[in-house]
């Protein structure tokens, strides 16, 4: 039997998971939640996402429901029953009416090393500390945002350049572990049904 899931998305990193779930024999999607415009630390004028219309595309394509979510003001609204909720990229807090939805888990991926590296910028933070390589954690979903129980684990040797600015390394090291969300969130599916 399919197990349903519900995707709070955002970013290349939420369309590598979308992609993987809707390939997967074993996963369906009801419903994804993302953010159709920039937030406003990165754009004042809060354009519309350049991945945006990506996301619409997709679950079109797939009869997949799509909500667009762009401020925390925004009430979440019809969220369905499911096995799980997934979260990555999501700016905001999933208040437990939400996440209790989910009825094996609710968890989040963060591209970076958990409790150590939480919040806004968690590569930038593990390239200034010397880190020699960027860990994406998979976790509970808790009242906190990023300060759930850590399930598991998956790190990425982050290869410094200094030819290139901080900027183009952390550009870089985002697209290089986008394949890995895909890869920690079946890893987590695996571990909490053993």
């Amino acid at each position: 039997m399919l197990k349903t899931i519900v995707a709070f998305l955002g970013r290349a990193h939420g369309l590598n998971v979308l992609l993987s779930l809707i390939e997967s024999n074993e996963h369906r999607i009801l419903k994804v939640y993302t953010h159709s415009l920039n937030p406003k630390s990165q754009d004042p004028k809060r354009a519309v996402r350049t991945d945006y219309h990506l996301f619409k595309e997709i679950c079109a394509k797939h009869d997949i429901p799509l909500v667009a979510i762009d401020s925390n003001k925004e009430k979440i609204q019809d969220v369905p029953n499911c096995d799980f909720i997934v979260e990555v990229s999501w700016r905001y807090l999933l208040l437990p009416e939400i996440t209790k939805k989910a009825k094996i888990i609710a968890f989040g991926i963060h591209r970076g090393k958990l409790p150590e590296y939480a919040g806004a910028e968690p590569i930038k933070q593990a390239l200034l500390q010397n880190e020699n390589e960027i860990i994406l954690s998979a976790h509970y979903l808790d009242s906190l945002i990023d300060a759930g129980k850590t399930i598991t684990r998956i790190s990425h040797p982050v290869n410094y350049d200094s030819s290139f600015s901080i900027d183009e390394n952390i550009q870089r090291l985002r697209d290089e572990i986008t394949p890995l969300f895909s890869k920690i969130m079946f890893k987590t599916f695996k571990i909490i049904s053993e």
